[in-house]
């Protein structure tokens, strides 16, 4: 259980932050991984014309990049993300009545955070919407992310986001670099699609709160046609500042490339998250991470964006 009283109702960056810093603290397993991040080896490359991908060998990560996400191992197995399944030792920051913030206990970035509903249901966007964009607003140093359920959640039975600090992964920055198309356009903002980033991604951004959700509607809806009801597969990102909201559909056609399925030297435990589409591809096992080459992630890109 949480002692941080939230005396305004509305949390800010800098409770956040004051969250973080208590559990490194006093969670011993949460600091050593924060703080094995300063040394994780990493190593960069160019894909495209300015688009660039940095491989992270993070070990930690293993159990979220080999869950298993189908139905029948969800349905035996405990949800982490329930407040009686998670260590007594993990607080959490109320945001409101339906999100509270918590550390994320198996960082891939610093700053890292999870956004949990407080009731246990299904990962969908699409109710929750208004959500994401108050809270990118409540944190504008922040990139706020969303993990569709077949598309790197590791908990697709109960609805989070995430929040990192802005400015470690690449797209943050390259998408303003690149050429695009745009979609649509009016007063308040415009739609557009990036050309030539190795995987698809499709971009609203808007000085407006009721305009964004509309662009997200707008965007979902075309996705959704001869999907027969089931969410688009898709990862987004999400974050303000002074030129407003700037949301990002990045398109998804599988969960896993097919090296994720191979058998012996050819598997490469390679699962894309919204961090993986974002620029920073999370290998758990040293043998991929010592492989890795820029074909293999043009290839992954490739498989499983749309």
């Amino acid at each position: 259980m949480s002692d941080l009283t939230n005396k305004r109702n509305t949390m800010t960056e800098t409770d956040a932050e004051i969250l973080y810093n208590q559990q490194l603290g006093e969670w011993p397993e949460f600091s050593m991984r924060v703080n094995q991040l300063t040394s994780m080896r990493v190593k960069s490359f160019t894909i495209a014309n300015g688009v660039s991908v940095s491989a992270q060998f993070n070990p930690a990560r293993a159990v979220s990049s080999g869950a298993c996400v189908d139905a029948k191992s969800i349905a035996h197995r405990e949800c982490f993300l329930c407040e009686k399944n998670r260590p007594d030792i993990q607080r959490y920051l109320p945001i409101d009545n339906d999100f509270r913030l918590l550390v994320n206990p198996y960082p891939i970035l610093n700053w890292h955070f999870t956004i949990a509903c407080n009731k246990h249901c299904k990962q969908e966007i699409f109710p929750y919407i208004g959500n994401m964009v108050d809270y990118a607003a409540l944190l504008p140093h922040y990139t706020l992310l969303y993990n569709g359920p077949q598309c790197g959640a590791s908990a697709p039975d109960h609805l989070h986001f995430q929040a990192v600090k802005r400015g470690q992964m690449p797209f943050e920055l390259e998408y303003k670099n690149v050429k695009n198309i745009v979609l649509s356009e009016n007063a308040d903002g415009k739609i557009f699609q990036l050309k030539d980033f190795g995987r698809k991604c499709i971009v609203a951004e808007s000085i407006r709160r009721d305009m964004i959700i509309s662009f997200f509607h707008q965007i979902y809806h075309q996705l959704s046609v001869g999907n027969g009801g089931e969410e688009p597969l898709m990862n987004l990102f999400l974050f303000y500042d002074d030129n407003g909201y700037h949301l990002f559909f990045f398109l998804r056609k599988a969960h896993r490339p097919s090296q994720y399925y191979a058998q012996n030297d050819d598997f490469w435990m390679i699962s894309p998250g919204a961090i993986d589409m974002g620029g920073v591809l999370v290998l758990p096992r040293e043998t991929d991470f010592d492989r890795i080459e820029k074909n293999i992630i043009c290839d992954v890109y490739n498989q499983v964006s749309r």
